[in-house]
């Protein structure tokens, strides 16, 4: 290299070499507008924690659950809040015994609740699809005798169809000149 090739690069360098600077005013307006758009968005979702193993029936309520104990109920599993309790397999179908390992576990859980409200403490049962209707009576009729008798079930929610006016008025429209043609 020339001595005049770097002669002019350290005399770059020296014009150059002040502190970076950068500039957070734009930053600071791209982080305001995804809080926003987080906090608008987060409120009207509720995520239940579920498992691949529970297929949820549908439904169009459209009444929210709110945040509860939850029991999820597989072919196979009997999990209250991620911790397995039970088997399905031995649940005797015959009888009406309470479940032992739910009715422990829900006793333990309304301890750490405390006092009991009126009416009883809330749960959510989410139940598989398939599961059958004695298991579903047996694990309501656990939760009620563990001071659980507020129940819910988890369903996944469709969207509601409004039953259409239109095609009523359209049928007694074309029914009325048939009956004074004859």
């Amino acid at each position: 290299m020339s001595s005049y090739r770097l002669k002019h690069r350290r005399a770059i360098q020296k014009r150059h070499s002040g502190p970076a600077s950068l500039n957070l005013v734009s930053l600071m307006d791209i982080f305001t507008i995804l809080l926003v758009f987080l906090m608008v968005n987060s409120s009207e979702v509720e995520v239940l924690q579920t498992s691949t193993a529970i297929v949820l029936p549908d439904s169009t309520s459209e009444q929210r659950p709110e945040n509860r104990i939850i029991v999820s109920v597989s072919q196979h599993d009997l999990v209250v809040q991620g911790r397995a309790v039970a088997r399905v397999s031995d649940v005797p179908e015959a009888g009406t015994a309470l479940i032992a390992g739910l009715e422990q576990e829900l006793k333990y859980q309304a301890e750490r609740k405390g006092e009991m409200p009126e009416g009883g403490h809330e749960i959510t049962i989410m139940g598989d699809r398939e599961l059958p209707y004695w298991l579903l009576k047996r694990i309501m009729m656990t939760c009620q005798a563990t001071d659980f008798a507020k129940i819910s079930l988890a369903v996944n929610q469709l969207p509601v169809a409004e039953p259409p006016a239109e095609p009523a008025v359209a049928a007694q429209g074309a029914a009325a000149p048939t009956a004074e043609a004859s």
